[in-house]
């Protein structure tokens, strides 16, 4: 800090004792006029005011540059040095200008370098040239001067708005990383966000947003094995059978929804009178007695202000004359209101917040045409149609197998089936057409009927085509468990003299070589050549007691029999018999998880669709082989031989081709309440599984050449043997043909904004449960597990198929952020965790 000279208070007291002279010393103009002297004194009180002013702003401007308030110090600086610019020059006077006007140059130089420092380059050298006005040849201000203009201890490229960024930037990492701490990643990734919106460069934000999806990723890791043991538990959880549901009474008035006329209406039934009594009573008396009554028994309704039935009597032309007679005892107001309606001979309409009576008018045959502006989601308000019809199983050898897809979406209603759902008639002449291209409804129809129509359209209208954002999950979890336990015994010769011999096992029962049993080590070699024999060959282990999937076989081929690995041989070579025992175990898992989850943007109204997929081509047509009806062959002096016979395979001729992935098809509507969408989708997911050769081997038999003798040139005797005729393959004749699996759904659903529900699924569990064992000595107690093998294998599948659907504005924003997830809301920034304590300033 810049030390400032200032003035002690003895000086100060010692100029004003010094003034005091001159006004105690008296003048006189004359008897009658004004007194010079007098004059002079209020002048010379009057510049000592305005000293003693000057003075007080200096002090006050010393105390706020001594609290480091410096912008505060120099306006006192500026005041002081203003006041005593306008004193006229006196010596007295000058002395205080000097001491005004280099506190007001030092605080200067003390202000323009806290303005450098933040960019404000130009009003820093504007205090620098004030300074040097008010004190030529100030030093501070003339090195400040000279520094200012060097690039190295100034950038000249600093700015007011990039500090203020950086205070703001600085402020938000402390924030964003305050965030993390507490868990909240998504507010500290909307902060990082904001951030690179004002530092589009700041690494820090950047390495905060890695973190913060490592956290993530963490506990969506956390999340994944959670989902995948709830779905595994749902396989288990089908096998329970749940008692039925009894004693449930549904409200007939309640399952109407909530809407306003149904609120209503539900009202009139609840509300009984005790007594109706009329006698030539006015339509007017009678309605004002329902309405007044209503609100009396209206036990129901706990506001005040909502209790009791609004009645709007709505009169015609012509006056209404009709006088109301009837005495009603325990009857509910709708009732009552229907016999006051029919007897004054008008009607009533239950209207959202008003029941409106209106004369009974006649209806005219004449139509008109009438043009609605609509929404472009309009053909949606009906709730859907009839699915399209299915197509038909493509036959692959079919001469036509290609052909136009269909869409797999459910076809839409037409205008017309619309409007007449909602009860509104057309005779003959009158017609109801939607225009998508202008979002125009042209309807003709007759006034009372058009009248229906503007209220169906009003009711239904909504602030304007809104986009969705879809996304389809499948989510498959399949999981594998093979446990085995097993015993194989292998016994010797059991001989008891000539009386008895007994053995292992006949050669029917050995199955195999012993020898080349994969046992933990070569056992049939430990005891002397065949004399062990298997005891429990007929026990199943590995794929013979568990067998695979037939259209899985087809395709990866018949496997050959394999058993279940010894992991422990136990055998005795000294003993009598000699015996071998080897232990089969194994614990398998094996676990799957697929997931695909397409997703799409769309206005509402207008069908979407996504597809990424690879283009499979296969062969659906093919030529027959060919093979020559005459083969020429030459024969050899030995009486054999052939040639080769040329072959043609199945040759294909006609394709087809085949999407393979992920397509989805979407058609989204919003409701008019702005927060339930209807979806009519048709999402897919198509896996190639392999082929399946659906041809066979062409063969040829060569012909047999019988046994003959010759003599060779040294004269010996050669035997030729003869040779028997042999099957020789031709050509494989392989015609694959591929097998695909596919995980579709089609249907129409409605769902709230931002929420998630389950379209389908499908939970299957395959049981395999394998017990053999040596008949008798299986049944032995404690030692009879020894000869006994079980296999238990479970394979658990569940897929589930998931939608989401959240409506968002041009921008990407959620339009009702309310009704968002919270792992992706912006309306989160800056609110509080209702789950976390608050945290202090």
């Amino acid at each position: 800090m810049m030390h400032l000279p200032r003035m002690k208070k003895k000086q100060i007291a010692l100029m004003v004792a010094l003034a005091a002279p001159m006004i105690a010393t008296p003048a006189f103009a004359g008897e009658g006029g004004v007194s010079v002297s007098s004059i002079a004194e209020r002048e010379i009180a009057r510049r000592a005011a305005r000293v003693e002013d000057a003075r007080q702003a200096m002090e006050r401007g010393d105390e706020l540059f001594a609290k480091g308030e410096y912008e505060a110090a120099l306006a006192q600086y500026r005041a002081a040095k203003e006041i005593l610019d306008q004193l006229p020059n006196a010596p007295f006077i000058q002395d205080w200008r000097d001491l005004a006007n280099l506190k007001f140059a030092d605080c200067a130089i003390v202000v323009a370098r806290e303005k450098a420092k933040i960019g404000d380059y130009v009003t820093a050298r504007k205090l620098i040239a004030e300074a040097q006005l008010a004190v030529p040849g100030h030093k501070g201000a003339a090195v400040f001067a000279r520094h200012l203009d060097d690039p190295d201890r100034w950038p000249p490229a600093l700015t007011p708005q990039h500090v203020e960024n950086v205070g703001k930037v600085e402020k938000m990492l402390h924030m964003a990383h305050s965030a993390m701490e507490i868990g909240d990643y998504d507010k500290a990734n909307l902060q990082f966000e904001d951030i690179l919106r004002i530092d589009p460069y700041n690494s820090a934000a950047r390495r905060g947003m890695e973190r913060t999806e490592e956290k993530r990723a963490e506990y969506f890791d956390t999340a994944r094995d959670h989902q995948r043991s709830r779905m595994l538990n749902m396989v288990n959880e089908a096998w329970e059978h749940k008692p039925p549901v009894r004693g449930l009474v549904i409200d007939p008035v309640a399952t109407g929804g909530t809407e306003p006329t149904v609120y209503l209406t539900r009202k009139m039934q609840e509300i009984v009178f005790p007594q109706v009594q009329f006698a030539g009573a006015s339509i007017e008396e009678a309605v004002e007695f329902l309405r007044v009554k209503s609100r009396d028994l209206d036990v129901a309704e706990t506001d005040p202000s909502k209790k009791g039935v609004n009645i709007i009597l709505k009169a015609g032309d012509a006056p209404i004359t009709a006088s109301i007679s009837l005495d009603l005892k325990d009857v509910p107001m709708v009732e009552a209101l229907r016999y006051v309606t029919e007897l004054a001979g008008m009607k009533y309409k239950v209207e959202p917040f008003a029941v409106l009576i209106v004369p009974v008018s006649e209806t005219t045959a004449e139509q008109y045409t009438r043009i609605y502006k609509v929404a472009p989601d309009f053909l949606s308000l009906g709730g859907g149609g009839a699915a399209a019809a299915p197509a038909a199983t493509a036959d692959p050898f079919a001469t036509n197998a290609g052909g136009a897809a269909a869409s797999g979406l459910i076809t839409r209603q037409t205008a017309l089936d619309i409007l007449k759902s909602q009860g509104i008639a057309f005779p003959d002449g009158a017609s109801a057409v939607f225009n998508p291209v202008s979002s125009q409804l042209i309807v003709k129809n007759t006034q009372p009927n058009l009248d229906l129509v503007e209220a169906f359209v009003d009711a239904n209208r909504s602030s304007g085509p809104k986009q969705i954002y879809i996304t389809s999950k499948f989510v498959e979890v399949s999981q594998k468990n093979t446990d085995e336990l097993g015993f194989d015994w292998l016994l010797g010769a059991i001989g008891r003299g000539n009386a008895v011999q007994g053995g292992g096992g006949s050669d029917g029962n050995s199955g195999v070589d012993t020898t080349t049993i994969s046992y933990p080590s070569n056992i049939a070699s430990l005891v002397a050549g065949g004399s062990i024999s298997p005891v429990s060959r007929s026990l199943r282990s590995g794929n013979s007691a568990i067998r695979g999937n037939a259209i899985d076989a087809q395709i990866n081929g018949l496997a050959e029999t394999s058993e279940a690995p010894g992991v422990l041989s136990i055998a005795g070579v000294l003993t009598d018999p000699q015996f071998a025992l080897v232990i089969r175990a194994m614990s398998q898992r094996k676990g799957v998880d697929l997931m695909s989850a397409p997703s799409v943007t769309t206005k509402g109204g207008q069908r979407a669709t996504v597809s990424v997929v690879r283009e499979f081509i296969y062969p659906t047509e093919f030529d027959p082989p060919q093979i020559p009806t005459n083969v020429g062959a030459t024969t050899g002096s030995g009486g054999g031989g052939g040639g080769s016979i040329p072959v043609t395979p199945t040759t294909p001729t006609a394709f087809e081709m085949r999407p393979v992935g992920v397509q989805m098809e979407v058609d989204p509507t919003v409701g008019a309440d702005g927060y339930t969408i209807d979806l009519n989708l048709a999402p897919e997911v198509t896996e190639f599984d392999g082929f399946i050769n659906y041809g066979s081997p062409i063969y040829s038999v060569s012909p047999a050449s019988p046994a003959y003798q010759f003599i060779d040139l040294l004269g010996n005797l050669v035997n030729v043997e003869a040779v028997p005729s042999t099957r020789v393959e031709l050509t494989p004749n392989v015609i694959n043909q591929p097998v695909f699996s596919i995980r579709k759904v089609q249907t129409a659903v409605t769902i709230w904004d931002g929420q998630t529900v389950v379209l389908g699924g499908l939970i299957r569990e395959d049981v395999q449960d394998v017990e053999d064992k040596i008949p008798v000595l299986g049944d032995l107690p404690f030692v009879g597990r020894l000869f006994k093998s079980t296999v238990e294998d479970h394979f658990k599948r569940n897929l589930m198929i998931f939608v989401t659907a959240k409506l968002i504005d041009p921008a990407g924003q959620p339009i009702n952020p309310n009704m968002q997830s919270t792992s992706a809301s912006p309306s989160d920034v800056g609110g509080p965790n209702p789950l976390l304590p608050a945290i202090g300033n």
